[in-house]
């Protein structure tokens, strides 16, 4: 009953933030802002619940995954109410998101990809939930929200026509690193505890079911991870061709941007697609 209350009152904040707290606080802090169109005020009002969010669990995951003892211990059924909560508000955003993408949110060739993501992510977290199972892993794959602020920013630089700006190339440097440690990177290890787990007496009290999907799901989103860090790649490849084309024709020192790539955030996972 107290998951469904935080997930509820999740859902419901993220949506009154979007609404009334982002819009009322850009407005008077950023003055661009109340020239955008509709649709790219929509867009920045979500990126700021995204990044609202992504900052709030990647710093609770942290703390579960170094510090909470009880979740440490156990993979399997070690429970802390920090960590639960923790997957809780994230499926609340999760749900008030996949609501602005149903209503709000224009849609384009993307829209299809973030609600796999979202359902996908909130079916497996329902599991840690309803039986207090694996709480340890659902925090672990959170992590994967860290690039999502850096992610949200490069977006309002480009809005704002500030791609020639120090700050969008660092900010970009940024994005791509956290998005290797905490997608990539993490994922030999992650795959390593679950080869762990599995084969542990505990484990046996699984059910098939729960089984077979929190390792699809985690191996469906880890396929969209790697392709969009390949896509990532090759647009910083083609800025690097660019650069060195510049600096053969004019001999001068060519900007510091990592043009070619375009991101755009969903929970668990952040679309990125070439100009």
């Amino acid at each position: 009953m107290n998951n469904i209350v935080t997930v509820v009152g999740s859902f419901l904040f993220f949506l009154f933030f979007d609404k009334k707290l982002s819009p009322s606080f850009s407005s008077i802090s950023f003055p661009k802002y109340r020239k955008l169109t509709l649709d790219q005020k929509n867009i920045w009002n979500a990126r700021n619940s995204s990044s609202l969010h992504a900052t709030v669990v990647t710093l609770t995951c942290m703390y579960v995954i170094l510090f909470d003892e009880k979740v440490k211990k156990n993979h399997v059924w070690g429970f802390s109410k920090v960590s639960e909560t923790n997957i809780a508000v994230a499926v609340g955003y999760l749900l008030s998101d996949l609501y602005l993408l149903a209503t709000t949110l224009t849609r384009d060739s993307d829209t299809f990809g973030f609600v796999v993501h979202h359902l996908s992510a909130i079916y497996a977290y329902q599991f840690a939930l309803r039986y207090g199972i694996l709480i340890y892993f659902a925090n672990l794959r959170l992590l994967a929200e860290m690039s999502t602020p850096f992610v949200n920013i490069r977006w309002a630089l480009s809005i704002f026509d500030n791609k020639d700006s120090k700050w969008y190339f660092y900010n970009g440097l940024t994005m791509t690193f956290c998005f290797f440690i905490s997608r990539i990177l993490l994922m030999p290890y992650f795959y390593y505890l679950v080869y762990e787990v599995v084969f542990l007496e505990e484990y046996k009290s699984v059910s098939f079911l729960i089984h077979v999907s929190w390792i699809s799901v985690c191996i469906v989103l880890d396929t969209m991870n790697i392709f969009w860090f390949g896509k990532m790649l090759k647009g910083i490849t083609k800025h690097i061709r660019k650069i060195q084309k510049v600096q053969k024709t004019s001999n001068g020192v060519a900007p510091m941007l990592i043009h070619g790539v375009e991101t755009i955030p969903c929970n668990g996972s952040t679309v990125i697609k070439e100009d």
